[in-house]
Parts: C-alpha cells; sequence; structure tokens
C-alpha cells in the first residue's frame, strides 16, 4: 500500500475522502516515507458509536504505556469504589 506524504494528502484531500467513502479505499499518509496515519471509512453502525477502543487498540497510541511502571496490583483492581 502507498504512503501518501502529507502534502500530497493535503492537495487531494477531497478527491482521497470520497474514494474512502464510495470505493472503500484506505489510504495511509505519513511523512518521510513513514507511516503516520490512516484514512479509513467511517464504520456504518450508528450515528453515535464510534468504535475509539477498538481503533486505539490496533495502533499504538498507548505503547508508552508498556514503559511506565504497574501501580496497581490485582487487588487494587478488584476493589469496588463507589
Amino acid at each position: 500500500m502507498n504512503i501518501y506524504s502529507t502534502t500530497q494528502a493535503r492537495s487531494n484531500l477531497s478527491d482521497m475522502v470520497n474514494q474512502v467513502k464510495y470505493e472503500k479505499k484506505i489510504f495511509i499518509i505519513g511523512r518521510n516515507n513513514k507511516k503516520e496515519a490512516l484514512l479509513v471509512p467511517y464504520p456504518d453502525m450508528g450515528e453515535d458509536y464510534l468504535p475509539l477502543s477498538e481503533m486505539n487498540a490496533q495502533s499504538s497510541s498507548f505503547d508508552f504505556l508498556k514503559k511506565e511502571p504497574n501501580i496497581y496490583s490485582l487487588k487494587d483492581l478488584q476493589k469496588r469504589y463507589v
């Protein structure tokens, strides 16, 4: 799959959005030939539903947490707080 530069994406954004919407194409946008963003069709799951957790699980959005210390034990997580 081709990586489109931010300059290319900016110049062709309207056309790219139409291709995503009507032809279900997916575009990768990046800089220096590195993948940075994904332009995908909006899921047809109702107007108010946006699967952010699923999208983040598939991305590297929370990779920084792997370097964080574990500050909660399993016992802490099982407590109920009201």
